[in-house]
C-alpha cells in the first residue's frame, strides 16, 4: 500500500513521511531527492536545461539508484557516488524547480518511482504523489504552513549544512517557488480533491505525525 503526503517545501513533509513510515514500518521515499540528484547531475555537466536534445542524452545516461539500506531514511546514488548531502545545497535549491517542470525528466523519474514502489508499502512525500503518481492512493495528505513558519524550517536546513542566508530572503523564494510549482503545466504542486489537509504552521513534531496516523488508524 502507498500512503502518499505532499505539499510544498518546509512544510515538514521528510520528518512527518520518515516518522510515519517508521511508525507504519513502511519504507520511507522523498521523490523530491530524486529531482534534486538529477539537477545536481546536470549541473555536474554544464547541460543547458533549455536543450531538449541535451536533456535527453543525459537522462539516457542517468545512473540513479536509491538505497533503502539505512535505517528510516534513503541514499541517493549517482554513479554509485553517495550524493545525498550534496542535493541538499541552496544551489540546487534554488535550480530544481525549473529541471523537475522539464517533460523528459519527469517522465524518467516518475518511471522510476513507480518501479520503486509497485510492489511494497510506501510512505511517499512529494509535490504530485496523490494527483499524478499514485491518484488511487487510499490515504493522501497535503501539509500546509505559513509562510514564517516555513522559512524559519528552511532556514535550520540550511544551517546544518553550513549555508548562512536570511530569513526573509528564505521567506521570499518560498513565495516564487509556490508560484512557479503551482503554475506549470506539467505536474504542478496541487492537493488532490481527496487529500487530508495538515496544517503544521502550529504544530508539534508529534502532534502532526500522530494526526496522520489516527486517521489512518480509524480507516
Amino acid at each position: 500500500m502507498v500512503i502518499t503526503i505532499d505539499g510544498a517545501a518546509g512544510v515538514g513533509k521528510t520528518t512527518t513521511a520518515k516518522s510515519l513510515a517508521s511508525k507504519l514500518g513502511y519504507q520511507y521515499l522523498d521523490t523530491g531527492a530524486m529531482y534534486r540528484a538529477v539537477t545536481y547531475f546536470f549541473r555536474q555537466h554544464s547541460i543547458d536545461i533549455n536543450s531538449e536534445s541535451q536533456v535527453r542524452k543525459m537522462l539516457d545516461i542517468l545512473n540513479l539508484e536509491i538505497d533503502f539500506t539505512s535505517n528510516n531514511s534513503i541514499t541517493i546514488l549517482l554513479d554509485d557516488k553517495d550524493v545525498s548531502s550534496l542535493i541538499r545545497s541552496k544551489e540546487i535549491t534554488n535550480a530544481v524547480s525549473e529541471v523537475s517542470a522539464l517533460q523528459p525528466v519527469r517522465e524518467k523519474i516518475v518511471k522510476i518511482q513507480k518501479d520503486i514502489t509497485e510492489n511494497g508499502n510506501f510512505v511517499i512525500e512529494g509535490r504530485d504523489i496523490g494527483t499524478v503518481l499514485y491518484p488511487g492512493a487510499k490515504y493522501k495528505f497535503f501539509l500546509i504552513a505559513d509562510y514564517d513558519t516555513r522559512a524559519e524550517r528552511r532556514l535550520k536546513d540550511f544551517k546544518r549544512l553550513n549555508e548562512e542566508l536570511n530569513v526573509n530572503k528564505i521567506k521570499q523564494d518560498l513565495i516564487d517557488r509556490d508560484q512557479y510549482d503551482s503554475s506549470r503545466k506539467l505536474s504542478p504542486l496541487k492537493q488532490a480533491s481527496d487529500a487530508i489537509v495538515i496544517d503544521t504552521s502550529n504544530c508539534t513534531f508529534d502532534d502532526q505525525v500522530n494526526q496522520i496516523y489516527k486517521h489512518i488508524e480509524r480507516n
